[in-house]
Formats: structure tokens, sequence, C-alpha cells
């Protein structure tokens, strides 16, 4: 997406440059990618969706070519029921326009980059015509397959006389969404942003569940002193990372039962501190929804880079337990997941501090059950291990604005995979599991090529005197008696098995 790095400043030579420079880093198939988005900035004036800006001087045409060319799919960002008065069509159709009692214009609200949005009555036959000629042509015209429309919430402004006084607000919307649906065809992937979240439903993909993120934690709209604490009252919409956390965390439970979650784009840049950047991406993993990243690949560090890696694909599903009741920002969140290449049932457990403040706080490790006996206790952020048992308390030190994101097992009596640098999952990656005696035949597969994976496995019976032996393995390290640190050999994007022997 290139809102968070490029902002309105897009343009095509500078987009088609980002896309040479996915294809390249893609050639080595680290990092595997499917969607190249524009964002705001390509069109003459909201509202004017069909006339893009003298910096396209070839149209987007061109654009969405190329990037089905390096096999991603084109999305587009537009504001179909939101115009500005600078636009053509406000100034050609001021009948279009949805307005107040006393006949002005209803304004939509103020964004960024400066701009006061207006509506447009989504009741009135003419506006739906127009809406269904603008998404029929950007898809069929010029061939975008994904689209990104915001601002929903612009046809279903409250206070407004509408050319059909018999629709309720959110039978406007409905309106919209339906004629978009339409004009798109059912197999164009659409997120809706600043919507009312019910109307959406049925309508579309993906939902935006959450306000804009930021490198900031909390709102800075004017980053001037006695104007910060006014913004950063604000807990729901204004942009930020602590807005887009405490919304993201409390939709969980959206996510494939109503549509596809999208908790904003994944800011991985230095000017958010790295156990922050853990914190968010948690957020986003444990979400389960959409992963898309906003930053220049030149700006990310390969540490941080591998933080986008390491939440490729998506998990399965979204956290089933996510605290909600005990502060204003969830503290804890907890997941299951199974898997059907030999691996037990685990859980990912994770533990945040979401504070503006500079303490750190002791967190006591949520478990899944009281089940009696040992636990394996893997930290993924840190490579941390210990042992845990029932009763026992492990608190957990944690930073401003941190987590840690457990990977938790019970402990058995044969070889058990405990964890790994791979994915976040710490078990997905794993194909194949086959444990007989003192022998392991596992299968690695991220759909992604891995030049420095390591994973932790748990042998009974091995030791220094008795250590393990994987074909091809650079390091084997005892971590805890009989728990092993491995590095493995390079695995391609196709995968590859191996054997453990002690």
């Amino acid at each position: 997406c290139s809102w968070y790095c490029h902002g309105p400043a897009v343009n095509d030579e500078l987009m088609h440059r980002s896309l040479s420079e996915l294809q390249a880093f893609g050639g080595s198939q680290e990092l595997p990618l499917n969607l190249f988005q524009l964002d705001d900035g390509w069109q003459s004036a909201w509202g004017d969706w069909l006339t893009p800006n003298d910096r396209f001087p070839r149209g987007l045409k061109p654009l969405a070519d190329a990037v089905k060319a390096a096999g991603m799919t084109p999305g587009i960002w537009l504001a179909p029921a939101a115009l500005t008065a600078t636009s053509q069509l406000f100034k050609d159709r001021p009948e279009w326009l949805l307005r107040d009692s006393f006949g002005k214009p209803v304004t939509g609200g103020f964004t960024a980059p400066g701009l006061w949005m207006y509506s447009l009555d989504t009741t009135n036959p003419e506006v739906l015509q127009y809406v269904h000629r603008v998404i029929h042509t950007i898809v069929n015209d010029w061939g975008f397959r994904y689209l990104k429309i915001d601002f929903l919430h612009c046809a279903a402004m409250p206070g407004a006389s509408r050319h059909d006084v018999t629709k309720s607000r959110a039978a406007a919307l409905d309106l919209l969404l339906k004629e978009v649906r339409t004009a798109a065809g059912p197999d164009v992937f659409i997120l809706g942003c600043a919507a009312p979240l019910g109307v959406c439903i049925g309508h579309v993909d993906a939902v935006r569940v959450s306000a804009d993120t930021a490198e900031h934690w909390e709102p800075m709209v004017l980053n001037v002193p006695g104007a910060r604490w006014f913004f950063a009252r604000d807990l729901t919409n204004l942009p930020s990372a602590r807005n887009m956390v405490c919304s993201t965390l409390a939709r969980a439970p959206m996510h494939g039962r109503l549509w596809v979650n999208d908790p904003d784009c994944l800011i991985l840049r230095e000017e958010v501190p790295l156990h922050e950047a853990h914190a968010l991406a948690t957020v986003a993993a444990l979400c389960a929804g959409s992963l898309i990243f906003s930053d220049s690949l030149e700006r990310i560090p390969l540490e941080r880079l591998a933080i986008l890696k390491a939440l490729l694909p998506p998990l399965p599903h979204a956290a089933q337990h996510v605290e909600l009741l005990a502060e204003k920002i969830p503290g804890a969140a907890v997941t299951t997941l199974t898997s059907a290449c030999g691996l037990d049932k685990w859980w990912l457990s994770a533990l945040f501090h979401w504070t503006r403040g500079s303490e750190c706080l002791q967190r006591e490790l949520r478990m899944p059950a009281d089940v009696p006996g040992e636990w394996h206790i893997f930290e993924f952020w840190s490579r941390r291990y210990f042992r845990h048992s029932l009763g026992s308390s492990r608190p957990e030190c944690l930073e401003p604005r941190s987590c840690s994101l457990f990977v938790l097992r019970q402990v058995a009596s044969t070889a058990q995979f405990v964890g790994s640098n791979i994915h976040i999952s710490c078990g997905l990656e794993v194909h194949e599991w086959q444990v007989t005696g003192r022998q392991v035949h596992l299968c690695i597969k991220a759909a992604r090529s891995l030049p420095e994976a390591r994973i932790w496995v748990y042998l009974p019976g091995s030791s220094q005197a008795c250590p393990p032996c994987l074909m091809g393995s650079k390091e084997e390290v005892e971590i805890y008696p009989e728990v092993w640190s491995l590095r493995l050999p390079y695995i391609s994007a196709d995968g590859a098995a191996f054997g453990i022997t002690w």
C-alpha cells in the first residue's frame, strides 16, 4: 500500500519504480507478496474518479497491467460516496449532493491531507449510475481487481434530506454497496473502510476494523504544546497505533464470520521502536486477517523485514480469547492451533503492556487450562525457552508498549516440535512430523525461501554426550536439558524434508 510511505504524492514513475523494487526482492522468494495497492493521490480530485491527475499521464491501466505481469493483484483506493468542493463533479452536479434541511451540502468531515469531504446522495438513481460507471471502468477498463473503498460513512451521514425520503441512513449506504458490488462483479476483492459496520455484511470481502494506524502511539493531529492532550483523548477515530490496537483486538471475533478483518497496514520503519513493532505485529497476527505493509523496502532493516516474513501466511483464525474487561486496551489474547501433520494441539498466549508511560509491568503468563504436568514455553520474539508447571508463578516483565508471545505445549514423552523463527505460529510451517523411537522425520515449508531457518525441538534422552544429528545442520545447541536449537540449511519455497536422530 502506497499511503504510509508516499502519502498523496504518488506518481506514475514512483509507482513503477516501487513495483520494480518489489519484483527484484521477490525474485529471491523470501517475501511472497500478492497485492500492490495504489492509495490516495492518483485522482484529479475527490469525486472525479474517472480522470487521473497529470502525475499519471498514461492513465492507470499501464500500472495495473504491470502489476499483473509481476504476478500480483493490482489494487486501488477511492471514496465513491465522497467528493470535494474543488471537483468538477461538485460544480457540474450540485443536485447530486447530500444536503441538510436548510439545503446546504452535508460535510463528511475533515481528513488528510487537509480536505473537507462532502457527500453524494446515494438514494438518487443518477448518483448510483455514476458510481456504477466509475467502478465498472476501474475494474473492466483499467484492470484493477482489488478495491479499497473508503469514507463510506459519507453515504450515511445524519441530518440529511435525501432524494428518497423513505430511505434510512443504513439503507442509503446499502444502496451504494450493492451498486459497487454489482459493477465490480463477484470476483473482485472489496475492502470497505470508514464504514458503519453492520451494513457491510454480505457486500464486501473485508472491512477495516480500526482507525488508521500511525508511527506514533497516541493521536497527534497537531504536534504542538497545548494541543497534544486534546487529540490524545480520542480513543477510537483519529490515526494512531493505540486506536488501531484497541479496535482490532476488540473486533477480532468478527474475522472469518462476517468478513476478513483488516487491521490497517503494518508499519516497520525505525521510527517505531523494535519492541513496539513486535507488539503491533502480534496484534496483526492474532487478528488473522489482511496483512499489508506500507514501507519502502529500502527503509526497512533486515531485522524488521523478518517480522513481516514471520507473519506470512496469516494464522487460520483470530484469537479466540481476548481480555476485554480488565483494561481500556486488551492486555492479553490466546489462540488455539491444531495441525494435521503430526503435531499435538498447542496455544499462542500474548501478553501486552499498553501505556504511554515509562514504567515496566509484571504480568502473569496466561495458561490455556488447569492441566497438571509440565509445559514447554517458547517466547517467539526473544527465542527464550523455559518450563512451566501448573500452580507455579512466572511473572513476565514487559516494557511499555511491548509484548511477549508465548508458544505453549504440554511436555510429552516423545520428541516434540517446540518453536521456530520461521512463522509466528511455531507449528504451521511443519508439514510433516513423524517420530519413530529416536528418529524424527519432518518437512518444513513456508511458501517462501528460508536462508536462516532455526527450529527448537524436544528430544527425550538426548544430551551433550548423545547430541542430535540433522543432515546439513549448521549448528546444534542444547538450550535446556533435552531441548535443542537446530540451525537448518537453506530451504527453498518448495520446502525440504529432514531427519533427526540421537
